[in-house]
């Protein structure tokens, strides 16, 4: 329990919050702004016209991209570096989710790196400093608004850079804007929320009960306002409430402080997003039921308290096994009733594919993956093949 927690970002919350905009790039002193995105909802949601008139007003050069596609590729993070140095780039803005977010805050750091960016990602470098980046929320879910981690893609390998650098100055989050958001990808963000707060959860290493509480209760509002969610995605109120776990859920892993986080069901999904180009939350959906009953054949504890204390199960009914069952088969019941996938040849993957992730992942058997309960190579494929 020895740490440090800092965050400068600044959240700027609820409906009308984007009029804040100005403010937030004056005070961050934007001179050439680089402004990325994706698809046509800033237009719908006039967050472009929003974003055209503040840099007017301001008297700053506007850049843009809307070429950000999920599963975010280094290719373009390369192209919008040499941009912003031939504009000399002073800010980067994004509007939309962890895909726009994540290339920005990757743009931020390499322009002011000599050699490829990519090095960060591979841990060949550090970054020290970056462009001050901003984003405007349009889904909740991922928590990259105010987190310290970008995840980029290269061909199939998918890779996160997490540090304290990248965490944004700020974040404007209007929970009306998410209405424009297509139903799959909300789902599959809110599936990602959820598991966001089992994480840190899942550890058997010295940890404050207090973390427990808070990620127990948090975990417990994102499956009741899912639940809201899937009977009705029009409802602002139920927006609302995702719009504030993602922010509350990440935040610069405020609620994981102290902890070793497990990081098993993100890796592994990275993987399996790199290679078949599968959106984050449905990857996740498809594999985290089947984590939880492998390793609950050896290590079932941190899954049965959970189950106990947030799924209210009779500890006395229940040895820990069957508790741990309970919650992958609670989780699986929750997924599919987003409409996401749950089985992996859902997604298209099927049993010869197996191999290459587990290869590829744990390289050559040489490595493991997560903490909690860390997998090898064989356990990998066990998992995937529960998974099927």
């Amino acid at each position: 329990m020895a740490f440090t927690f800092s965050s400068k970002a600044e959240l700027v919350f609820g409906v009308g919050a984007e009029s804040n905009l100005e403010r937030l790039l004056r005070a961050n002193q934007a001179h050439s702004i680089l402004f990325v995105y994706s698809g046509d909802y800033v237009f719908d949601l006039g967050i472009r016209q929003l974003v055209v008139e503040a840099a007017s007003r301001i008297g700053a050069e506007l850049i843009e991209s809307g070429s950000v596609v999920p599963n975010p590729r280094i290719e373009l993070v390369r192209e919008l570096i040499q941009t912003s140095r031939e504009h000399h780039v002073d800010f980067v803005l994004a509007a939309g989710g962890a895909s726009s977010f994540d290339t920005a805050k990757a743009v931020g750091v390499g322009a002011l790196y000599d050699h490829d960016v990519w090095d960060f990602f591979v841990g060949k470098a550090q970054p020290h400093d970056t462009l001050p980046v901003g984003v405007i929320s349009t889904i909740p879910g991922s928590g990259s608004e105010l987190s310290d981690c970008a995840v980029l893609q290269l061909g199939h390998d998918k890779r996160a850079l997490e540090t304290n650098v990248i965490v944004p100055k700020f974040a404007i989050v209007n929970p009306a804007y998410s209405r424009s958001a297509p139903y799959r990808s909300q789902a599959a963000a809110v599936a990602d929320l959820a598991v966001g707060f089992l994480e840190p959860y899942f550890t058997d290493k010295a940890h404050i009960e207090s973390a427990d509480r808070l990620l127990e209760g948090g975990f417990v509002a994102a499956l009741n306002a899912g639940r809201r969610f899937a009977s009705n995605p029009e409802d602002l109120q139920t927006r609302t409430e995702l719009h504030w776990l993602s922010a509350v859920m990440y935040n610069h892993c405020f609620l994981a402080t102290g902890s070793e986080n497990d990081w098993t069901t993100h890796r592994l999904e990275h993987e399996i997003g790199g290679q078949f180009d599968v959106i984050h939350g449905e990857g996740i959906a498809a594999i985290l039921p089947s984590i939880i009953r492998y390793v609950s054949n050896r290590k079932p504890q941190r899954y049965a308290q959970l189950a106990v204390r947030a799924l209210h199960a009779d500890p006395y009914d229940a040895n820990e096994k069957q508790l741990a069952e309970l919650l992958a088969n609670t989780l699986e019941e929750y997924f599919s009733s987003l409409g996401l996938a749950t089985r992996l040849s859902q997604l298209g993957i099927e049993p010869d594919d197996f191999a290459g992730i587990a290869e590829h992942l744990t390289h050559g058997n040489t490595k493991t993956v997560g903490n909690y309960s860390p997998l090898d190579g064989d356990d990998v494929l066990n998992v995937l093949e529960l998974a099927r």
